[in-house]
């Protein structure tokens, strides 16, 4: 497995992670209505990926099948991961070890912010999501991260990793009615994993013996 910054994604890129995203929020936000996640899947797959600095945790040499589905025209698409009525089904790209397009989790960061942080949900409880930060703060300079505060898993996760909640809003970014925890890191996170050979844009780590509490933003 390797932690690499992900530049210019593709389309078929774009809809793993968009996919990767539903599938792990399906998982962990079990406060959101159906109408809200098609409503932010949207947002994720058109606005989101596109504005923020990626990094993603992908099988080496893996690749994400083209869809060669344009903005437009994923507008159009319903949900990848359920069916029109809202029934669990198989998303497309999603292998048979749990990995969308061969991604086991993905970060987006602006500037010191990490702005999402989503892991697969059978990659949960495997170190993937910390070791993803933990790179992030020491190699990026990560110091804020906002959690919505009914998904007390990511808010324990951050604890743990030494981010402090600073502030509070009552409704999120788009007005809808779940809080939102503000959290800044107060201190250096508990455990550090040297990571040899760094490169530029590609590490290389093993997960199989990292410890759990990897719950996503």
């Amino acid at each position: 497995m390797t932690i690499e910054r992900l530049k210019n994604p593709s389309a078929g890129e774009l809809d793993a992670l968009t996919d990767l995203w539903e599938a792990s929020v399906r998982a962990t936000h079990d406060f959101l209505a159906p109408e809200d996640i098609a409503f932010f899947r949207q947002m994720v797959r058109q606005e989101a990926l596109r504005g923020v600095e990626l990094y993603v945790i992908r099988k080496p040499d893996s690749k994400a099948p083209e869809t060669g589905t344009s903005a437009g025209q994923e507008n159009r698409h319903e949900s990848r991961t359920s069916g029109k009525t809202g029934e669990s089904r198989r998303p497309e790209g999603l292998d048979e070890n749990g990995m969308f397009g061969g991604f086991a989790a993905f970060a987006g960061i602006d500037g010191d912010m990490l702005e999402m942080l989503f892991v697969a949900p059978k990659a949960r409880g495997k170190g993937v999501g910390r070791q993803l930060v933990e790179y992030l703060v020491r190699e990026r300079g990560i110091r804020q991260v906002d959690v919505n505060e009914q998904n007390t898993q990511a808010a324990g996760f951050y604890a743990r990793l030494g981010f402090r909640v600073t502030g509070r809003d009552a409704t999120d970014p788009s007005g809808r009615p779940y809080p939102i925890l503000h959290l800044s890191l107060g201190e250096t996170p508990q455990r550090i994993v040297p990571i040899p050979n760094l490169q530029t844009d590609r590490v290389d780590v093993d997960f199989e013996s990292e410890p759990t509490g990897d719950e996503g933003k």
